[in-house]
């Protein structure tokens, strides 16, 4: 049973991660009518310094 409730948290989590991802690259595609993928370097730059950290 345990295993199948971290299974569901770690994919609500991961939904969550999506949904955070595709909000903000349609938001700033609705207001300036580019598609910027600087997001993309931050999530990078973001997984750098939490692998930094937790090692």
């Amino acid at each position: 049973m345990s295993l199948l409730l971290e299974q569901l948290l770690n994919g609500m989590q991961f939904g969550v991660f999506l949904f955070l991802v595709s909000a903000g690259l349609t938001l700033v595609l609705g207001i300036m009518n580019v598609v910027n993928l600087a997001h993309g370097s931050l999530y990078m730059l973001g997984a750098y310094f939490a692998a930094t950290f937790y090692a």
